[in-house]
């Protein structure tokens, strides 16, 4: 029963030993594995490790010609221009101003065409272009002429199309006279009736009173936006005070504040870009003050009308000028990018207009990939300067296995005018790009590896041999471990490989075997291999030989 148990036990421990040498062995294993990849990767001691840092653009300082470098425009190309000249490349952000001032002066009957005024389709009796201008006469006598009116039309062809630029500036000025009869303005008279006036026997019938009106419209040519910018409408004209002829003399019309006046042909020109019309107007009122009344206007006149306007170039927002280089290709899969570092000078040939254009900037791209750090315009001198001292980090934008493209590009960030061209330009661009490469050792790295698996499963066997030899053996005193084996012998049906002797006999063997240990110490004669004994013990025959 005892045994069993002890075999039990001692099955329980090799089963429990060899699964923890199992998950030994997996771990091991992992292990292995994992320390190959990772000097696989780090290549420590087992490759070749090789740096470089190498210029990746060609043609830096644009010598002509410029490739590999190229140019490219987006958005309105009439706003933005790129060109080349010796060791530098530019963009041109292209400026113009210009101004109309056609219409000034006396009216002209070849420039001006009469026409009705839509609201107020009744000529005045006479309405003509004379060489003082546009003038007007007209009687009224309780007839339907109570309201007359005329226009004079002038259409405006501008020899650009006004979508590209912006008005900046704008003036109108009109002039005007005029004389009609005062009085009387009673019955059978021909009197304007003007504010303080008697009407008829001495009574007061108005409301509006008489009066002349003169005006400059601006509108486009359907007369879809119409916009009145001057005029002069009479308020005491014709007063009885004066006689019996009142005269306004030169009297130059109210007009609009300039930038109402921009607006209107701003606006009018965005309906047609190119074409507008302007119109000279004279329109009477005369209020019927009594059952006869009355109204002599004798000479109305728009003595001359001059509108000038400045406009500049408009530049439109986001519009871009790239100069771009595509460059080689950094490919390998023991290839490992560190740095990569983009360099240049830029300037302007003029300071460039901040409190018109805040915004805009230079941007650089690498791999269609923006940088998040730009260079605002504003800041650009007369003189070739560093874009940044350390230059602009990029590492994060090289990648392997694509064409390494470079482009810096003139970014315009808000819609300005520009007068006239401004020029930046660029120079010594450089992309220096830092790699490493590890070239590994294909023949030492797998005997390497097998050795050190080789070396731990010959450590795990002797392990396990010992571990067993342990529980099966040496764990028991001597004495025990002889009673076991002859236990064990009793057991087999063989007989025990065992001689049985006498005493005498082992008594000898034993004795012999102590004799030859002194056997080269000792002197004398030996016979037949054995010293006499006599000799030996004998004492007073002699002593033992030196």
């Amino acid at each position: 029963m005892n045994k069993s148990r002890k075999n039990k036990k001692s099955v329980y421990f090799i089963t429990l030993f060899l699964i923890f040498g199992m998950i030994f062995l997996s771990s091991l294993n992992i292990q292995n594995q994992n320390l190959k990849k990772n000097m696989e990767y780090n290549t420590l001691k087992l490759s070749t490790i090789k740096e470089y840092q190498k210029q990746w653009l060609k043609n830096s300082n644009f010598s002509i010609p410029v490739d590999p470098w190229e140019s490219q425009v987006q958005g309105d190309a009439s706003d933005i221009n790129s060109f080349s000249s010796v060791g530098q490349a530019n963009y041109e952000v292209i400026g113009e101003q210009r101004s109309y001032s056609n219409i000034s002066g006396t009216p002209l009957s070849s420039e001006w065409t009469k026409v009705h005024n839509p609201e107020f389709p009744l000529y005045p009796d006479t309405s003509t272009i004379n060489s003082d201008g546009c003038y007007v006469s007209h009687t009224f006598a309780e007839g339907a002429d109570q309201f007359p009116s005329v226009h004079w039309e002038r259409n405006v062809s501008m020899l650009v199309d006004m979508e590209d630029y912006i008005i900046t500036s704008a003036s109108l000025s009109a002039v005007v006279n005029a004389s009609v009869t005062a009085s009387p303005g009673d019955w059978g008279g021909g009197g304007i009736e003007a504010p303080g006036d008697a009407t008829g026997s001495g009574s007061t019938q108005n409301y509006t009173w008489d009066y002349v009106r003169f005006y400059v419209l601006l509108s486009d040519l359907t007369k879809t936006k119409v916009y009145e910018v001057a005029y002069n409408q009479t308020i005491d004209l014709g007063t009885d005070l004066a006689g019996a002829t009142d005269t306004m003399l030169d009297t130059f019309m109210a007009t609009v504040s300039e930038e109402d006046l921009i607006f209107y042909l701003t606006s009018i020109l965005s309906s047609d870009f190119q074409n507008f019309t302007i119109t000279l107007g004279i329109r009477i009122w005369c209020e019927d003050n009594w059952w006869s009344d009355r109204d002599i206007w004798d000479a109305l006149l728009i003595k001359s009308c001059n509108l000038t306007f400045t406009y500049e170039k408009k530049i439109d927002r986001f519009t871009t000028a790239s100069w771009n280089q595509i460059g080689n290709t950094i490919s390998g899969e023991n290839i490992e990018i560190t740095g990569g570092n983009l360099k240049f000078q830029y300037k302007i040939d003029q300071l460039w207009p901040v409190g018109s254009s805040p915004n805009s900037e230079i941007r650089f791209f690498i791999n269609d990939n923006s940088l998040l750090e730009t260079i605002k315009l504003s800041s650009a001198t007369t003189n070739f300067q560093e874009a940044k001292t350390e230059g602009f980090d990029v590492t994060t934008l090289i990648l392997k296995d694509v064409n390494i493209s470079v482009s810096i590009q003139v970014f315009i960030a808000d819609t300005f005018a520009l007068n006239q061209n401004i020029t930046i330009s660029i120079t010594d661009v450089y992309l220096e790009i830092s790699y490493t490469e590890f070239i590994r050792d294909t023949e030492e790295t797998p005997w390497f590896f097998s050795g050190i698996f080789i070396i731990a499963l010959i450590a795990v066997g002797a392990l396990s041999g010992f571990l067993i030899a342990y529980i099966k053996v040496w764990r028991y005193p001597v004495p025990v471990r002889k009673v076991r084996k002859y236990n064990k012998t009793l057991a087999k049906e063989k007989g025990p490989d065992l001689k049985i002797v006498t005493r005498k006999t082992a008594f000898n063997k034993n004795y012999h075997e102590e004799l030859k240990k002194t056997d080269k110490i000792l002197t004398g004669t030996q016979m037949d291999g054995k010293i006499l004994k006599d000799k030996l013990l004998d004492k007073k025959e002699g002593a033992l030989p030196k």
